[in-house]
């Protein structure tokens, strides 16, 4: 494998979707419940938009290269194991090259992210703090992954996190000076909807850790999966489409629950996978859902099918 495609390989592309969505979501609450369909062509909006798009990418390419340098180092990549090739455990990149490759992203995060962090110190914060719990996730002492809190990680940094950052930075006073109005914070639809997001997102690694169970096991990275089981997964993907999609309806209306067959055959299917092999369509179409689910709600938005009785959630 040459260099280039070991780099691309490692930013895994099929798992990007996971920080394109609740930038989308984040934006689509605002415009929705703000009553400002034209906030989309606002300057100011869309620029807030776009850095709070490059900050998210930038920062799940780091998670991804230092997943991939964390289980290389405690040994969860093996030749045993089932799925897409990893770089750094297969020797297409050294562990020096990934640790680089791991800090530049994190910089291209600061840098991309730096006009909303200029809007107020506690979204600095809350982006440092991202970046750490990205880097937390396979990497340090306490590597949450390992220690069955990665599906909480999911729901809470690439869903509700994500996309109520994103709302709150849209909504933030103009402290840069360019005299754009700014619209009233939904938190509740906010809330509500990253919720929805990061159930769907889980599911992309519950599919994951589901055809990764034997190996996982061996060197004691306890998933949700290792502690409970393959029957507990399959359980929890079908929870997490159910209540991901209604979550949604509930900010958006009728739009995103137009899904729930497609929901419905997936978890199906899932229910029936059994070998590790079995598991590998699983983390596509997971991923599938959730863009299908975010394009939905950014659509219902734009063409104002948001039901006046969700606004409620004002």
């Amino acid at each position: 494998m040459t260099t280039f495609r070991a780099w691309l390989a490692a930013c895994r592309p099929k798992t990007l979707v996971a920080a394109v969505a609740p930038i989308a979501l984040g934006g689509a609450v605002v415009a929705a419940y703000s009553g400002d369909l034209g906030l989309w062509a606002d300057p100011a909006f869309l620029c807030i938009l776009l850095s709070c798009l490059g900050f998210a990418l930038c920062v799940q390419v780091a998670c991804n290269f230092a997943n991939d340098l964390g289980d290389s180092l405690r040994g969860a990549d093996t030749a045993a194991r089932v799925g897409p090739r990893r770089v750094v455990s297969g020797g297409d990149l050294s562990p020096a090259a990934m640790r680089y490759g791991i800090w530049i992203a994190c910089l291209l995060a600061l840098v991309l992210g730096a006009p909303v962090a200029l809007l107020s110190p506690w979204l600095l914060l809350a982006g440092l703090l991202a970046i750490a719990c990205a880097l937390a996730y396979t990497l340090g002492p306490f590597p949450l992954a390992y220690h069955g809190l990665g599906d909480v990680f999911v729901v809470g940094c690439f869903g509700v996190q994500a996309t109520v950052l994103t709302a709150w930075a849209l909504c933030t006073p103009d402290l840069m000076g360019c005299g754009c109005s700014t619209p009233p914070m939904p938190w509740a639809p906010a809330l509500l909807a990253g919720l929805g997001l990061g159930l769907l997102a889980d599911n992309i690694l519950v599919a994951n850790n589901a055809r990764d169970y034997e190996t996982d096991l061996a060197v004691a990275k306890r998933t949700t999966v290792v502690r409970f089981g393959r029957g507990f997964a399959r359980n929890l993907h079908g929870f997490n489409s159910i209540l991901g999609l209604a979550c949604l309806g509930h900010v958006f209306g009728w739009a995103p629950m137009v899904l729930l067959p497609l929901a419905l055959w997936q978890h199906l299917a899932f229910r029936k996978a059994a070998q590790p092999a079995d598991f590998l369509p699983f983390l596509g179409r997971a991923a599938g859902l959730m863009l299908l689910a975010t394009i939905l709600c950014v659509t219902a938005t734009c063409l104002g099918w948001v039901p006046a009785d969700s606004l409620w959630m004002r």
